[in-house]
């Protein structure tokens, strides 16, 4: 049967036997339903389908991108016919302009297993863009897009998908993001990210993720509808839906679809995990002094285990994927008996490039492994800032095999696992040749799809899926699937909301309702530039944010001679090993989320609304988090804090660090209230529910309450005796910081 445009005089209602996609088509509106959901409304005057042609320019620099567009022309397919002929489950509606000439048909499809499609099936005409608008409530709430750090609820705004690194600062509007756009355009935005995903759920409890690799955005800013925007080879475009009764249940039905993270090894709950470098002499002395003053420790991250390299940028890795014994003497006996007598493992980094001038570069390069430039078919060099490297191929099936062999490598050495750094995000467009032929445009992104699949690879392969810790700060499309863990990536040293600690939690959130729900931040962050130092205070609030998460772990920083660290002065390193030990003390409760998570795919720092989703106020919340079913967490974001406001919802709370009780009723409107908390540093604002089947164990922190008295170590004489480099630049932060660059 076909239907079409003005000549639909009458109302026709299709349903499928077993399946959730319905339509309606009358003389003036086809609007296409979702399990009784309106997911799509075509008018005349507001078609769904629009089509174009544009040129798009892709300009790179140190895995910064200015991305621009010229469209030529972009055209409204207002008439349709209907084809519900095609069998069960399967409705095909072809969209077109008057003339008939440009056509776009979607096939709506649905299966037994709930799985539904729209897809392209057919596209006449020479096209290279298309827009797709959802059908919207005003007030409807979205979340995911991958990692975003800027906004938990996309509503409002745009989100390209384009994997690149998140700049720094990230807000237009500050001195430190105009500073890095101006040296390097570095500065980065709201949207940008090192894991972009064209995956969003609604609260209308329905999922959408687009199988699409080329660049593309996720349109939030109108009220009535969402809009898919597609660049390049439109006809690709796949959708996969699905829709649920609960929150629960959507978030178990999108990890299904993906697949779900296994649970991370529980050693990992016996301590942090301690980022160290320098050499064997140092690691060793730090480790050794960190242990006596208390410290719990499960593993000792070395990210220059291969050498390092000096840079305007600060001390880097040696690229060069390979144990070395100058920097690093008698290593493989340091991790035997580290894990022996301390129970403490070692883990390393690694990332799918190879400096050039390198051992291993030489090898990849003469069996044909790296991607390749398209004018000189020879092996492209990308520039990672004062380091020329290639890019292994994997794309290249033998590339694939010898650098997943490359990883199984570490864990022979004795590795128990390792930072899987990068993906996509440096990969140029405009001179890249690739194995199999993909158009770059279409691998950029799903490069740090296919770098994931090769570690879980290398870890399955070798059977030690529950003993390793692989983590990741790059993503895309199917990433959640394939990642073991995932980090934040590199955060300024700051407590900035755009681009600092605040930023890390709707990072963990929006990634959780991606499907990708085992995620964790450096402790600290990492990012340093001019007079942007850490203090003792943002080490501390950070750590005591981390003891409620999967994974605690610290880093040094791109600069760590001039800024604060866990072992900078023993006051921070006693309070440090007291989270530690709380962290530890935590160790049944992180297994049981991190088993949840994994058996469910409900994320571990998850949204409020998850499981309170009749209090509206919790769709807007997104600087505190559930960690599990039963802890509620509110950071300190701010310096200089000794009480916080924290949200409740209804229900029966108490406070972790004194066992107050407090009863939320339910409003008229179903909302909770807010309240005011001691919050000391090392007291982060927690509580936990009352009938929790944890209470036991929670019970057990109300003794380690911080009382009122100990403000953050700073400028001070020992400090300069000490640590006088730390010292001049916290002075430059104090001088200059406050007055030009706070934020």
């Amino acid at each position: 049967m076909g239907v079409g445009g003005i000549f639909a005089i009458f109302l026709l209602f299709a349903t499928f036997v077993d399946a959730e996609f319905t339509f309606t088509n009358s003389l003036r509106t086809l609007e296409i339903f979702l399990d009784r959901r309106l997911v799509l409304r075509h008018t005349r005057d507001l078609p769904a389908v629009e089509v174009g042609n544009g040129i798009a320019k892709y300009k790179e620099k140190f895995g910064d991108f200015d991305i621009s567009d010229h469209i030529s022309e972009r055209i409204s397919l207002t008439d349709y016919r209907v084809n519900d002929d095609l069998g069960d489950n399967v409705l095909e509606i072809t969209f077109a302009d008057h003339s008939n000439s440009i056509q776009v048909t979607l096939q709506f499809s649905s299966a037994s297993t709930g799985q539904n499609t729209i897809r392209i099936t057919n596209v006449h005409g020479t096209l290279n863009r298309l827009w797709l608008k959802i059908t919207a409530d005003a007030d409807e709430h979205v979340y995911g897009g991958g990692e975003q750090f800027s906004h938990f609820n996309m509503r409002g705004y745009r989100y390209p998908i384009w994997t690149r690194e998140q700049g720094v600062g990230r807000n237009k509007s500050t001195i430190i993001t105009k500073l890095a756009d101006l040296i390097r355009n570095a500065g980065g935005d709201y949207h940008t990210t090192y894991w972009p995903q064209a995956t969003f759920v609604s609260d209308k409890l329905y999922y959408a993720h687009l199988e699409y690799s080329a660049y593309c955005v996720l349109d939030f800013s109108a009220s009535g509808y969402h809009e898919l925007e597609l660049w390049e080879n439109v006809s690709q475009m796949v959708i996969h839906m699905g829709t649920a009764s609960t929150w629960e249940d959507l978030v178990g039905k999108l990890t299904s679809f993906f697949g779900r993270q296994p649970a991370p090894p529980k050693w990992l709950n016996n301590g942090a995990v301690i980022g160290l470098q320098g050499g064997s002499d140092r690691v060793i002395s730090i480790h050794n002094s960190l242990r006596k003053q208390g410290v719990d420790i499960s593993a000792v991250w070395i990210q220059d285990w291969s050498g390092k390299l000096m840079t305007s940028l600060g001390k880097r890795v040696y690229w060069n994927w390979r144990w070395n014994p100058e920097f690093y003497p008698d290593l493989k006996r340091h991790i035997k008996k580290f894990r022996d007598e301390y129970n403490v493992r070692f883990l390393s980094y690694i990332n799918p490039h190879v400096i050039n001038g390198s051992e291993m570069f030489q090898e990849a390069d003469n069996n044909g492994y790296f991607i390749k430039s398209k004018s000189t078919g020879k092996t492209q060099l990308v520039d990672f800032g004062e380091m020329f490297c290639g890019t292994i191929d994997l794309t290249n099936p033998n590339a694939f095999e010898w650098y997943k062999q490359v990883v199984k490598d570490m864990l022979s050495f004795g590795f128990a696992g390792w930072m899987a750094d990068f993906g996509g995000e440096y990969l140029p467009v405009d001179d890249t040749m690739y194995f199999d032929g993909t158009h770059a445009v279409e691998m950029h992104n799903l490069y740090s799809e296919m770098w994931a699949r090769l570690n879980k690879e290398a870890v399955e392969e070798e059977g030690k899926m529950n003993d390793t810790f692989v983590f990741m700060r790059s993503g895309f499309g199917r990433s959640p699937g394939h990642t073991m863990t995932s980090w934040a990536g590199d955060q300024n040293v700051d407590f900035s909301y755009a681009d600092g600690l605040a930023s890390v939690i709707p990072a963990a959130l929006s990634l959780g309702m991606s499907g990708m729900g085992i995620h964790h931040s450096d402790i600290g962050g990492y990012v340093s530039l001019i007079c942007m130092v850490r203090t003792e205070e943002l080490v501390l609030r950070w750590a005591e944010m981390n003891v409620f998460t999967p994974i605690m772990r610290t880093h040094e920083g791109n600069r760590p001679y001039r800024n604060w660290q866990i072992y900078t002065m023993d006051t921070t390193t006693e309070s440090f090993a007291r989270l530690t030990s709380l962290y530890h003390r935590l160790s049944p409760y992180h297994s049981f989320v991190a088993e949840e998570t994994a058996s469910k795919g409900i994320p571990a720092q998850r949204p409020l609304f998850l499981h309170y989703s009749d209090d509206p106020t919790t769709y807007d919340i997104q600087y505190q988090y559930m960690y599990g079913p039963d802890i509620l967490v509110a950071p300190v974001l701010f310096e200089d804090k000794h009480d916080w406001s924290v949200y409740l919802p209804p229900d029966q709370w108490v406070y972790l660090w004194n066992g107050t009780e407090v009863v939320v009723p339910r409003s008229r409107d179903g909302t909770g209230m807010s309240v005011t908390v001691n919050a000391e540093m090392g007291n982060p604002p927690v509580f936990y529910r009352k009938g929790s089947p944890w209470s036991k164990l929670f019970q057990t922190f109300a003794k380690d309450e911080v009382k009122p008295g100990r403000t953050p170590e700073g400028l001070s004489l020992k400090l300069l005796l000490k640590e006088p480099n730390i010292f001049l630049f916290l002075l430059l932060r104090k001088m200059f910081w406050y007055v030009f660059f706070n934020v």
